[in-house]
């Protein structure tokens, strides 16, 4: 009777030592999988500002992947008072009564590339001493709460974030995937792709 009592209760804990233990492995799973995901997390956000290089003042308006990991940018639209511009020329239309084909603006932002971590993508960019006036406008303009540059990406893993970078907001709003704006900021280079 000992003996079988003893077999019971040496079941009963190693029982609750498995259990124990699997609890365990589970959360230090759930720990690896957080760990992961947090060493791959990319994070953009906007960044503008006038830099002075030799002698010449340049606006610039950037997408900066501040996060640890690469950023899948699926979908980019750019507004101006809430109407949404294919082009950088019909932005500075709208914004800054600019005629783009006197003005050389340059601009790399596009939907369907990667942005390493630490890595930035200027998306505007203009000289002060070719043109004054554009450059004062577009100034005004690039910290206007008018400006919305809604940008969705994801992660390697395919966890993707949807944010208005120029709210310089710190918390993206998480999607299941990334949607095409009906007026994607694509410089109209990618019409006609889904």
């Amino acid at each position: 009777m000992v003996v079988a009592l003893s077999a019971l209760f040496i079941s009963l804990v190693s029982l609750g030592v498995a259990i124990l233990h699997g609890r365990t492995m589970e959360s230090m799973a759930n720990a690896n999988a957080r760990l992961v995901s947090a060493n791959s997390w990319p994070f953009l956000t906007y960044s503008a500002g006038i830099e002075t290089i030799n002698g010449i003042r340049t606006l610039h308006m950037h997408v900066l992947n501040a996060g640890v990991g690469p950023a899948k940018i699926e979908a980019a639209e750019l507004l101006w008072k809430g109407v949404s511009y294919r082009s950088d020329q019909d932005f500075l239309r709208a914004c800054c009564a600019v005629d783009p084909a006197s003005v050389h603006v340059d601009s790399d932002l596009l939907s369907n590339e990667v942005l390493r971590a630490g890595d930035r993508i200027p998306f505007l960019s203009i000289k002060h001493a070719e043109y004054a006036a554009p450059f004062v406008a577009l100034q005004r303009a690039m910290r206007s709460c008018d400006l919305q540059l809604r940008v969705c990406y994801c992660s390697i893993f395919d966890e993707c974030w949807q944010s208005d970078l120029a709210t310089l907001s710190l918390k993206p709003t998480p999607v299941k995937a990334c949607q095409q704006p009906k007026v994607p900021f694509d410089q109209g280079l990618l019409k006609g792709r889904s």
